[in-house]
């Protein structure tokens, strides 16, 4: 805990800083809580810490809570949260950069869970990575997958400022990626995972292409592949299709009624079906010809979403980092699939794969939002 002395530096850093920040002398602030400027000269300088009575007044002059007077920047931590639609990952680091808790929760994307069962998801996360540290001593960044959409990004923030953090931001899951893949470089960002998006980086621009949701982009994600891996079954049994290893494969993981299987898959929504993508891979690494189909399909709609975004650097002549992050990006089929489909234009691809966790993004930028502040103060 810290001890005497190290409140007193911290109020002393902290009333001149929200004083200036707020650009009031010390005179004016001493009249307005009812103390001689003499005092308020002493907090600052001395470091002596006043009574509950007198705390209460400055808090509230400054509209900050008690806690924030007494902060210590030598002591702030960094929360990063990355939520996709299948799980959603805390990392907290100390004030040295060592991550000193890391959590993994269901997916939070609003679109699939709901914007309230997100929050609860994200909120009851905090709680439990947090739990030996102060929020007030705590900068977090979200980057949610859903919330480049402003009304969820917004409600969420809403949320954790009601949390008290030292400070905290919102955004998209890509936020995190682009942080740690690209830091400040420009270049294509696509997240393949339980969704698919791409985002264009640009200094001038930002863009997003596809990422519209399982019921509206054409496909590439793992919830798309695992979907035609449970269509090939469904297509044998009722005929219409042809009975494969994927089929077999599909049968091993259930063992009642197709009619019970089906409430199965419904009642398990995205993150369920998407987990039958990894047998697709799995039995077209085997040969098995369905599952071949199924892949160069969707591989051929990121492909097609790689050269839509390759188009808005047609004046490069340098080749464009493109970096991919997600859990497709763990089957060591993608990239040959890939770069086959991609033909010519590989070649004004630097194509790589995020050696990182994404939450390692949200870090930094959570580091950056604390830099951030601090300048503008």
């Amino acid at each position: 805990m810290p001890n005497k002395n190290n409140y007193e530096k911290s109020f002393s850093v902290n009333v001149r800083r929200l004083r200036k920040k707020l650009n009031i002398t010390q005179k004016s602030l001493a009249d307005a809580i009812g103390y001689s400027e003499k005092t308020v000269s002493k907090w600052e300088t001395v470091g002596s810490v006043p009574s509950i009575e007198a705390l209460f007044r400055v808090a509230n002059i400054f509209r900050v809570s008690i806690l924030e007077l007494f902060r210590c920047d030598d002591a702030i931590y960094y929360l990063g949260i990355d939520g996709g639609g299948t799980k959603t990952e805390f990392a907290l680091s100390d004030p040295n950069g060592k991550i000193v808790c890391r959590l993994f929760m269901d997916g939070c994307n609003p679109n699939t869970v709901g914007i309230e069962r997100a929050k609860c998801i994200i909120e009851d996360g905090v709680v439990q990575v947090c739990k030996d540290v102060p929020l007030s001593s705590v900068v977090v960044y979200a980057g949610i997958a859903g919330c480049a959409s402003e009304s969820y990004a917004d409600e969420i923030k809403i949320m954790l400022e009601k949390m008290s953090f030292a400070a905290c931001d919102v955004g998209s899951d890509n936020n995190n990626i682009v942080a740690a893949g690209l830091g400040d470089n420009e270049g294509i960002t696509m997240i393949l995972g339980t969704g698919i998006c791409a985002y264009v980086v640009k200094k001038e621009e930002t863009k997003r292409i596809a990422g519209w949701g399982y019921l509206f982009d054409n496909g590439g994600s793992s919830f798309h592949i695992g979907r035609d891996a449970i269509n090939a079954y469904f297509s044998a049994y009722d005929g219409s299709g042809e009975e494969t290893t994927l089929v077999q494969r599909i049968k091993e993981t259930f063992s009642y009624s197709n009619s019970e299987f089906l409430k199965y898959l419904y009642n398990g929504g995205n993150k369920l079906v998407s987990s039958y993508a990894m047998y697709v891979f799995e039995e077209a690494e085997k040969g098995d010809r369905v599952s071949i189909a199924i892949l160069k399909k969707h591989i051929a709609e990121i492909a097609r979403l790689v050269r839509a975004s390759l188009s808005h650097f047609s004046t490069y002549n340098e080749r464009i980092p493109i970096i991919l992050g997600g859990g497709l990006t763990n089957q060591k089929l993608l990239l040959p699939y890939l770069t086959d489909e991609l033909g010519n234009d590989i070649k004004k691809c630097n194509i790589q794969v995020l050696d990182v966790p994404p939450v390692n993004g949200a870090l930094e930028l959570a580091k950056s939002l604390w830099r951030k502040r601090n300048n503008n103060e």
